[in-house]
């Protein structure tokens, strides 16, 4: 009696025996290639997808994430094991020196674009960068332009402002405010948003 896997003294050893170790030998390498995968996905995912070190930005920036394919490897039976890997980074925005925190700021916004919705829109993403909102409201004439306009003593929360809506894609320019103040406009903001076309 022979042992299984040892060679038979003085019998030759059948064909297909080598055939079915070579056979369990690629589906034990694809299994190891595929555990080592996992492995290494479980532990990134630990890590926070690992590698560099992120910079932490403000709340209100934007977090974007990027996939980047990383190594194939074949496994047993031809199958191609593909992992990716995902990294958020965050854009900065500088914020002005000596403006108040958005939650400090009261906002209206103004449509003075012809366009229906437009200032709830807008107020619901100022609203999301952490701004006060007063309710949206239609300006006086339509316009051509967006632009920030802020009470006395706000100019430096005016380019705040005017920067936090460029990360939204509205180009704004800082004017003065009104005077005497239009009745359309809230007395109880400090800065108004008035969206041009």
């Amino acid at each position: 009696m022979t042992l299984p896997g040892r060679p038979s003294r003085g019998r030759p050893e059948p064909e297909g025996h080598v055939v079915m170790s070579a056979g369990r030998g690629a589906i034990l390498v694809g299994v190891a290639v595929l555990v080592g995968l996992l492995i290494l996905l479980v532990v990134n995912g630990a890590s926070g997808g690992g590698g560099g070190s992120d910079t932490t930005a403000p709340t209100d920036a934007p977090a974007v994430s990027t996939t980047v394919p990383t190594s194939g490897t074949t496994a047993a039976g031809g199958t191609t094991v593909t992992t990716k890997k995902t990294k958020t980074t965050t854009t900065t925005v500088k914020a002005t020196k000596g403006a108040r925190p958005p939650a400090e700021v009261i906002v209206q916004v103004l449509n003075g674009s012809g366009v229906q919705g437009a200032a709830t829109q807008r107020s619901n993403d100022l609203k999301a960068k952490g701004y006060q909102v007063l309710p949206a409201g239609n300006a006086p004439t339509t316009r051509t332009g967006t632009s920030v306009e802020c009470h006395s003593g706000y100019e430096k929360d005016a380019t705040a402002l005017s920067q936090s809506l460029q990360t939204l894609g509205i180009s704004a320019s800082v004017s003065p405010l009104p005077d005497p103040l239009p009745s359309e406009y809230e007395a109880s903001a400090n800065c108004y948003v008035i969206l041009g076309k």
